[in-house]
């Protein structure tokens, strides 16, 4: 969770958010520093009069005056500016992540009065997106135009309720206290009588650094890569670079191995001269990191339960997340080094494993229950492979899969089976109907079955009345074979039946509705059962 700090953080105050708004670009500001950052220009000079009076100069014309200051040895962090030429020019300051902000001009003096003068022209408010430099015009409404995103806010508010939560002690045996201290050379949270039992200020452990728990956690995080040792010397470091064999070596491969006659190079020194693929990493390792931020963030949103709220920002999560998506495509992941630095990969023993795979294989499917679809009274456990139900009336549950073509097998075991209920196992459409048994809609396949018998049950139409029912333990496999459009069902290995549906189309996902009486286990990843595959050897 903490990739997604930065993206609930002010660009321009660096704080998180108050009181959100969503600008036009897609991005956000606190309500208070986008007051911070308006900027009054004449009527004619602001961008809705420039585009509609025809000018060539547009929005993003003001972009190259930004690049300008971004590029700049004097400047670090983004400009923020009016983009105006008759902009008033207002000395500016930084905020804690080098966002420049403008603070309001001060009132101009009144001029002298003169019968003569003309009267001064109208003039708008403005403000530049502080990310991507967009500049924005206000309307009659100012900032009161731009809405309010209350999915942000709550989102902070569970992300500052989950950090706000206390460090727990790692070697309290039954309800551990609270954290007192992080040793980083220990790297163990301790309460303080652990700390004064486990970890005395005398002796070996005087030397340990001690630090306050949320520090800790930061420093663990944080905390550099363990330098690397020879795997042919255990004992010793990597200091040197061997030029002919591409690797690192320590001294005692030099003295007395299989480099002592290659050409060395200083490790360090080799390091320095690929800096292009170290700057490379971290350049990716940043826009993981933010990436990895971003798509937390969109998570935490869809948990929201306000539908207005996500229609409000919906648009501009996706238009952000189209935009990161298309950065990724456009370099981030471009090879930058030099001739000089060969990275040889040897790929013919993949290809020749690709070539072999039995692509069989990927007929099989794992997946489980799915939560966001089922209905409110399914209860889930064991990873959301088991299910049950609180609720005496019949209740569906989807799986989280979709299928649209191959060949897919999975079974349900019977855990529990009390009082003769009939459950329903199939396939479904997406928008089946949830409160009743699986098979009531046009939109499920299904197969009934009680401890007797069985029938299949499609629009309500009951149809192949089959003797043999289940019992606990009992095992109920589905088969759905979109090559031939056609769904078999199975009890304990043994065909149930005859095939059960044909010419089937479209997306189908795996269904189950039980009741109270009943609770099922899911399994999947499963090769195809032996009466389906030598009937298919025949044909």
């Amino acid at each position: 969770m903490e990739e997604m700090e930065e993206e609930l953080k002010c660009p321009v105050c660096g704080s998180f958010y108050r009181e959100p708004i969503i600008l036009p670009c897609s991005h956000n500001l606190c309500q208070a520093c986008a007051r911070n950052i308006l900027v009054q220009t004449p009527e004619a000079e602001s961008p809705q009069s420039r585009r509609a009076s025809g000018s060539a100069a547009s929005d993003y014309d003001y972009l190259d005056l930004d690049k300008m200051s971004l590029y700049s040895e004097a400047d670090s962090g983004y400009g923020s500016y009016g983009g105006f030429a008759s902009a008033p020019t207002t000395p500016c300051q930084k905020s804690p992540n080098g966002v420049r902000v403008f603070p309001p001009a001060a009132p101009l003096p009144p001029p002298p009065p003169s019968a003569l003068a003309p009267p001064p022209p109208p003039r708008s408010a403005c403000l530049t997106c502080p990310q991507c430099h967009r500049s924005l015009g206000l309307d009659e409404r100012g900032l009161r135009g731009f809405p309010r995103n209350r999915l942000l806010e709550a989102v902070i508010d569970r992300y500052q309720q989950g950090r706000a939560a206390a460090l727990r002690c790692q070697l309290c045996e039954k309800a551990p206290k609270e954290a007192a201290v992080m040793c980083e050379q220990c790297d163990v949270f301790y309460c303080e009588p652990c700390r004064l039992r486990c970890h005395p200020p005398r002796g070996p452990l005087a030397k340990h650094r001690l630090v306050p728990p949320a520090q800790g956690r930061v420093s663990r995080r944080l905390s550099p890569r363990k330098i690397s040792t020879c795997t042919d010397h255990e004992l010793e470091n990597h200091s040197m670079y061997c030029v002919q064999c591409k690797s690192p070596v320590c001294y005692q491969c030099l003295e007395e191995g299989k480099h002592s006659s290659h050409e060395v190079k200083a490790l360090g020194a080799m390091w320095k001269l690929h800096k292009v693929v170290r700057d490379q990493i971290s350049h990716c390792t940043v826009k993981l990191r933010q990436t990895t931020g971003l798509m937390e963030y969109c998570l935490e949103v869809i948990k929201e339960n306000d539908p207005s709220g996500f229609l409000q920002i919906s648009d501009a999560l996706i238009r952000r997340v189209h935009l990161t998506e298309d950065q990724w495509g456009k370099g981030t992941l471009t090879p930058r080094m030099t001739t000089d630095f060969d990275l040889n990969l040897d790929n013919a023993p993949l290809l020749q494993s690709i070539h072999q795979l039995d692509f069989v294989q990927m007929k099989v499917a794992w997946f489980s229950f799915d939560p966001s679809s089922a209905h409110a009274d399914i209860i889930f456990s064991n990873d959301n492979l088991t299910v049950t139900c609180n609720s005496y009336d019949d209740r569906v549950v989807l799986g989280k899969t979709g299928f649209s073509k191959g060949l897919h097998y999975w079974e349900l075991s019977i855990d529990r089976y009390d009082n003769h209920p009939d459950p329903a196992f199939g396939v479904a459409r997406i928008d089946v109907l949830k409160d009743a048994m699986l098979g009531k809609d046009d939109k499920a396949w299904a197969m009934y079955v009680d401890n007797n018998r069985s029938w299949f049950m499609h629009n309500n139409s009951h149809t192949n009345r089959t003797e043999g029912g289940i019992t606990k333990g009992a095992t109920v496999g589905v088969l759905l074979d979109l090559t031939r459009r056609t769904l078999t069902f199975s009890i304990n290995e043994d065909q149930q039946g005859p095939v059960a549906f044909e010419n089937l189309e479209g997306l189908f996902f795996p269904a189950v509705s039980l009741n109270r009486n009943v609770q099922v286990t899911l399994h999947t990843g499963l090769p195809v059962p032996e009466f389906y595959a030598s009937r298919s050897a025949m044909q």
